[in-house]
């Protein structure tokens, strides 16, 4: 069961995420969670920065996409102007969400990577559903209330990762 929360990888952040890395595990569809993956939870639109990395994503070929737990107005307000599909409320870790937005880009989970903040959420929810995992140092230490008394349990989980893995936070176990 614990290994269901282990991320296939672990980043600081996603734009450690590069097309380089993406071509050589074979992944063309990336999928991200918004709040603490991408910009804090406070935060209603994208980076000039976040834009430009989208932008280099889809330009080399890449599928991009957001698969968020928010309201529809959250996902809906970050990704207007990006132009990329996204799925709100997706009740993450359950796969119904995901299931649905694969189907509408017309995305092979074997193919699909899903970059995410939370073990109990995102990791969880991408490796029940087949896809490559990644978990993403949470880009703000302010969490919203629903996430906060999770982080606990999440130390526990990294914790074990980093025993089994020998990762310690700086290299995925790809790279062993």
């Amino acid at each position: 069961m614990m290994e269901m929360l282990y991320p296939k990888k672990y980043v600081g952040s996603v734009f450690e995420l590069d097309t380089e890395f993406l071509k050589r595990e074979k992944i063309n569809t990336v999928i991200f969670d918004i709040d603490n993956t991408l910009v804090p939870y406070w935060i209603k639109k994208p980076t000039k920065e976040l834009e430009r990395y989208f932008l280099s994503l889809k330009e080399s070929g890449v599928t991009v996409a957001v698969l968020s737990n928010s309201k529809e107005e959250r996902s809906r307000v970050f990704c207007e102007g990006l132009d990329i599909p996204y799925e709100y409320r997706a009740g993450k870790p359950g796969t119904g969400g995901l299931k649905k937005l694969l189907k509408r880009l017309g995305a092979s989970p074997e193919r699909s990577l899903l970059a995410g903040d939370q073990i109990f959420t995102d990791v969880w929810c991408a490796n029940k559903g087949g896809l490559y995992s990644v978990l993403v140092k949470q880009v703000s230490k302010k969490d919203e209330l629903i996430t906060a008394p999770k982080r606990p349990f999440e130390k526990i989980v990294l914790y074990f990762y980093f025993r089994k893995t020998g990762n310690d936070g700086k290299q995925d176990k790809g790279q062993q």
